[in-house]
């Protein structure tokens, strides 16, 4: 039996652009309920999010239940076992936060990778379904998509050099990080971060590499698809909740005050 294709990994090279969600709060539920509106890819969020093994597995369950979804795990960081342990649950696209060199992302390549390419432990588990893909070490590789987030300065000094290593399929820009990185947090530094940005995906398109971004910000996210961006992020599951909690109880606080004083 066929491992499943990596439609994320398929969309990045042809077809329109990616639209995707962001899941912090570490519930199958939600990622069931999101990955059914209509998003391209949802992703499970293991370095910011209160996410265990177990969870991030039933967060997989639920969207690979509901195509034509994918979904992204954006693992805790660069340590090899994580990333093995995280794939090894079955998620065929990772994201990996704070890479700032190409001997970092050749490393990340390598441990998510099986020999020969790589150095990945040979298990599978759930990756394989238990056995039901008995070619899941020969096929995995191929299926595998790597992101790698930039958001620091060194990083994108380095962007073309991480961009050129073989096995690095997108980046990612990280503008809260970027911004804190290089001094530019705050609405008044919101035109620099805006160009920083819009070079770093510029760049990234003369270097051959896709190209996304994470923002509530309507003005990223227009800018970014006017420069081309490939994937991205919307919302996330938090924010979005919050904000349409918040907005419901102030309307119906409006409503009932109104009312008391007709």
């Amino acid at each position: 039996m066929q491992i499943p294709e990596n439609r994320f990994k398929t969309g990045l090279r042809e077809g329109p652009i990616q639209l995707g969600f962001w899941l912090a709060l570490a519930n199958a539920n939600i990622a069931e309920i999101c990955a059914g509106l209509g998003y391209d890819w949802v992703l499970i969020d293991a370095e910011h999010g209160a996410q265990t093994l177990p969870g991030i597995a039933e967060q997989l369950r639920a969207v690979d239940a509901t195509p034509p979804c994918s979904a992204i795990v954006r693992v805790p960081g660069h340590d090899p076992v994580a990333i093995r342990q995280i794939l090894d649950l079955g998620a065929q696209t990772i994201m990996v936060p704070m890479v700032e060199t190409a001997e970092q992302a050749a490393a990340i390549v390598s441990a998510s990778r099986y020999p020969p390419q790589g150095d990945r432990g040979i298990g599978g588990a759930r990756a394989a379904r238990w056995g039901r893909y008995p070619s899941y070490v020969a096929q995995a590789n191929a299926q595998l998509c790597i992101i790698v987030q930039i958001e620091t300065g060194l990083a994108l000094e380095n962007l073309e050099a991480i961009a050129a290593v073989d096995g690095i399929d997108a980046l990612f820009v990280g503008p809260a990080d970027l911004a804190a990185s290089l001094g530019l947090l705050g609405a008044g530094n919101f035109p620099a971060l805006a160009k920083v940005t819009e070079a770093a995906l510029a760049r990234s398109r003369a270097a051959g590499i896709p190209c996304g971004i994470l923002s509530r910000d309507e003005r990223l996210v227009q800018q970014y698809l006017d420069g081309g961006a490939r994937y991205l992020a919307l919302g996330i599951d938090a924010f979005t909740l919050a904000q349409a909690a918040g907005d419901m109880a102030k309307d119906w606080q409006k409503r009932c005050s109104d009312r008391a004083t007709d």
